[in-house]
């Protein structure tokens, strides 16, 4: 073969290359390499046809033949490294990408792989360098904004990472992949609604995909927009019907919508699918759990922990269910857990404190005091990095503005606007303030529904706002036909939870800041104020793992949420124009009975005594008292403050000096 025809034949190669025609580019590279050993182009070509693919080490093999006859030649520096990084041996593929870029500074594509590279090795902040070189070079790349989009997610600056994914939008407006990942960013730090139009959008561009559905129904869960969360599982399970993984998201938000039971078969249908998912098995104890089933709860968590002994988050679930019974080599192994350098932030935190309920339980106040301070910090930190951390000003600012809208006129103007409906029974305080036990002594009635902690009250506010508009400023400008309207909607999903009760019981505890609202909605619903000592609330509170309370880490936070939650409570005495009951914990723990008849007559309704044994109902309890309420009342959670009051004692401090209601809350 002449050198002429050799040359023809290379270019014919490399036309069937660049054509996809791989095997008919690859026969011709042999042809010349026969005649040629020696031809440097024919070894880097054919390498880079077997990388492409697939067959990396050969591919490996001919490039480095290919440099070895020419060792400057960036672009086969570029293609070894690159056939390296794909067989995962980073150590020997960076120092080839490097050399690519110094050999030709301009080559954006070796920039890129580097930049890869370096992000495989754990790199950060190189990898970083690597895409904005890229940018200099390419600035209209999408690709290269969203790969340092990516790479920036971890870096905190959460700016300059949506600017980037947003550039990537305006240059690729089309692509899921990059709306999808700014979705799930924005879902990561909170920003539902922007979440949730991203996921959509990307499914307009690749609607059977189900990574973006799964997605999708996780953003609208976390908006509490359950009904739309699982029509969007049970779609993506059309699509796809055996992803164990759906099949256990689904059953998150049914066991969120209040139907445990529901959600206990999607679970053992995922583990059908997939026997070794240890999440499922914890989920699947958290839906027993809620159900009053504690011995399958149990097993549950030990089975998660069975196929996976670091899941940290079974581990504080058990420790929390147990309590003073945890076996003495589970409390060992969390302990020898605590020890490990690898642990994240967030298994730490659950770790320090399932070990404190543990020691708590036992007595050993001290100790436990030292991991749930250790918890509380780490925890107190990871709400900082989602920056959902909370922010006394503007909880205050927000009652004040309550304040100044729900006067006595304002009352008096809305008089007769609402629906006269005796159904609703609203349990407001203070969370671990006693709501979960006077809604479980309530439901324990033959008429009475418990809803538990729903987000009704909380979307009825929201759409008295509007699309991006706000909800108190609204509630000043309340006209009939608007509250009839949202009367009704909030009364019909009240109806669609129990047809047949008499009253149903919503105990969300923050539903204090609306009791305004709800006065003029429904005023002749029932509404029941739980107080308790605020030591004993904040002690609870601060050895509790709330997944959406953010104030509860910190004492001086905790401080200010009560002093304004004790602000607003003091001006709902005031201005309301509807009775409420005040119902004190320690007053129910010395008579339940008393307490109970109370309780029930407030409402209503005939004495019934199953009301005394609130503690052998079957019904769903999903709230951080769920074990505590399945026994009968003990006078132990009294005064448990006094156990904390060295490690807590600056916070009593701030709470003995909080005006008109002082430490005891009333």
């Amino acid at each position: 073969m002449v050198m002429a025809t050799i040359s023809q034949a290379l270019a014919l190669a490399i036309e069937h290359h660049n054509a996809g025609r791989f095997q008919a580019a690859e026969r011709i590279c042999r042809q010349i390499l026969a005649a040629e050993p020696s031809h440097a182009a024919a070894w880097h070509l054919l390498g880079v046809i077997n990388a492409q693919t697939g067959n990396h080490p050969f591919a490996v093999e001919c490039i480095r033949r290919a440099l070895a006859l020419k060792p400057d030649w960036a672009e086969a520096q570029a293609n070894l490294g690159n056939a390296l990084r794909e067989q995962g041996k980073l150590d020997e593929a960076v120092p080839f990408l490097r050399r690519a870029v110094q050999l030709k500074p301009d080559f954006a594509q070796a920039q890129s792989n580097l930049g890869y590279a370096l992000r495989d090795q754990g790199s950060l902040d190189e990898a970083i360098a690597c895409f904005r070189h890229v940018l200099e070079l390419k600035p209209d790349s999408a690709e290269a904004h969203s790969d340092l989009a990516d790479l920036l997610r971890s870096r905190g600056n959460p700016d300059e990472t949506i600017a980037c994914y947003r550039r990537a939008l305006e240059l690729k407006p089309d692509s899921a992949e990059i709306h999808n990942n700014l979705a799930t960013f924005l879902a990561n730090r909170g920003r539902l609604d922007e979440a949730v139009a991203r996921y959509r959008r990307a499914l307009e561009i690749k609607p059977d995909s189900a990574e973006i559905h799964n997605n999708l129904g996780n953003a609208l869960k976390s908006q509490g927009k359950l009904d739309e969360a699982v029509a969007c599982y049970r779609r993506l399970l059309e699509l796809q019907p055996d992803l164990a993984e759906v099949h256990n998201n689904l059953g998150n938000a049914l066991k969120d919508q209040g139907k445990p039971d529901e959600a206990v078969a999607c679970y053992r249908r995922a583990l059908e699918l997939k026997p070794d998912f240890a999440e499922v098995y914890y989920n699947l104890g958290n839906a027993l759990e809620e159900i009053g089933d504690l011995a399958g709860a149990e097993n549950g968590f030990r089975a998660a922990l069975r196929h996976n002994p670091r899941f940290a988050p079974a581990h504080y679930q058990l420790a929390k269910l147990l309590r003073a019974k945890l076996p003495e080599k589970d409390l060992a192994l969390q302990r020898r857990l605590l020890e490990e350098t690898a642990l994240t932030d967030n298994q730490q935190l659950l770790l320090h404190f399932g070990v404190a309920q543990v020691l708590d339980a036992r007595g050993a106040y001290a100790e436990a005091a030292e991991h749930l301070d250790r918890g509380n910090a780490l925890q107190w930190s990871e709400w900082r990095r989602r920056g959902q951390e909370y922010d006394p000003k503007k909880d205050a600012s927000l009652v004040t503005r309550m304040i100044e809208v729900a006067t006595p006129d304002f009352f008096q103007r809305v008089r007769g606007f609402g629906l006269e409906s005796e159904l609703p029974v609203f349990v407001v305080g203070l969370p671990r303030s006693g709501t979960t036990l006077v809604e479980q002594v309530l439901a324990s009635h033959g008429q009475v529904f418990g809803a538990g902690e729903i987000q009704l009250t909380r979307d009825t506010m929201a759409a008295l706002g509007g699309e991006g508009g706000d909800p108190i400023e609204a509630l000043g400008r309340l006209d009939r036909p608007t509250a009839l309207r949202l009367a009704s909607r909030h009364l019909e999903r009240l109806r669609g939870l129990h047809g047949g009760a008499l009253r149903i019981v919503d105990k969300t505890p923050d539903n204090y800041f609306y009791l305004g609202l709800l006065a003029t909605l429904f005023p002749r619903a029932k509404l029941i104020h739980c107080r308790r000592d605020l030591r004993d609330v904040a002690v609870s509170c601060w050895m509790a793992h709330f997944e959406e309370v953010s104030w509860a880490n910190d004492p001086q936070c905790i401080a200010s949420r009560f002093y304004e939650y004790q602000r607003l409570m003091e001006h709902w005495r005031k201005v309301l124009p509807v009775p409420l009951l005040e119902v004190d914990y320690e007053e129910t723990v010395a008579d339940l009975e008393g307490v109970a008849r109370k309780l029930v007559g407030w409402c209503g309704l005939a004495w019934d005594p199953a009301c005394l044994e609130f503690y052998k109902a079957k019904r769903p309890v999903r709230t951080a008292s769920a074990v505590q309420v399945r026994q009968p009342v003990f006078k132990t959670s009294v005064a448990r403050w006094k156990h904390y009051q060295q490690a807590l004692n600056g916070l009593f401090a701030q709470l003995e000096s909080l005006p008109a209601r002082g430490v005891s809350g009333r």
